[in-house]
């Protein structure tokens, strides 16, 4: 069986194409997949990406920042078949960081996320569940 990469499977959940900049607050949210960051300033953020870029960025749905990754923790991901709870597979993926992304800016932030689905997976003939989760570091925009 082919490896189920979790960058393949999750990257494009994590912190997918929303456009860089936005020079005025979004008029609506673009379409993609929606998922929770709880980041180290205390707040928990909707995000919402649209792309399948391991470092391209995330929307706020409820206002107009934009998250910008720098950096991914380590990643864990399990693969289940949906109806019997069997492991598939099961990885974990090293730290990654962007070029020479070590900058500190004011608008900082590491977050904590998780996710989970399921999945129709034609070569195996079942429907899969996969669970996932790690840590990101990155700044928001607009800077405050």
């Amino acid at each position: 069986m082919a490896s189920l990469r979790p960058r393949t499977l999750g990257a494009g959940l994590l912190l997918a194409a929303t456009p860089l900049a936005l020079a005025a607050p979004a008029q609506a949210d673009p379409s993609g997949e929606t998922f929770s960051l709880a980041c180290d300033n205390g707040v928990s953020y909707t995000v919402i990406t649209a792309g399948n870029g391991d470092f391209t960025p995330a929307h706020d749905t409820a206002s107009n920042t934009t998250f910008v990754p720098t950096s991914f923790g380590e990643f864990h991901g399990e693969v289940t078949n949906a109806e019997t709870g069997e492991l598939i597979e099961e990885f974990t993926e090293p730290p990654a960081t962007k070029g020479n992304s070590e900058k500190q800016r004011g608008t900082s932030l590491t977050c904590t996320f998780s996710f989970s689905g399921n999945e129709f997976v034609p070569e195996l003939g079942i429907t899969v569940h996969f669970e996932g989760g790690g840590s990101v570091s990155g700044f928001s925009t607009p800077a405050r």
